[in-house]
């Protein structure tokens, strides 16, 4: 009987690089927290965003953060793309994430 050694597994160490600008998010029920990752952490990096949609009577509808400069909530309707933990309108969670991410006005703009 010949018994033979097994050669040890070589491991491949594979380094990735972090953008300079990586996002993180926590997509909650009632609010998004997102901000830049940094080496020290620091509480201003974190913003906090409703997670809803607001529409007015005259049908102005604010998405997201633009609803902290609304002045009246009296007639307003809210609505939530998140119900019981679970996504329930896509088309409205891409509308806050767009305005959130993409709109070059807000404070988390990502460009990549």
């Amino acid at each position: 009987v010949r018994v033979q050694k097994a050669m040890p597994r070589r491991s491949t160490v594979h380094e990735q690089t972090l953008s300079s600008k990586t996002l993180v998010v926590d997509n909650g029920a009632y609010t998004i927290k997102a901000g830049f990752a940094s080496a020290a952490p620091d509480s201003t990096n974190c913003h906090i965003v409703p997670n809803c949609l607001a529409r007015e009577r005259d049908k102005r509808v604010w998405v997201g953060a633009e609803i902290e400069t609304c002045r009246d909530f009296g007639e307003m309707a809210f609505r939530r793309p998140v119900e019981k933990g679970y996504l329930v309108n896509w088309e409205a969670e891409k509308a806050i994430w767009d305005s959130t991410f993409l709109d070059t006005k807000s404070k988390l703009h990502v460009s990549e």
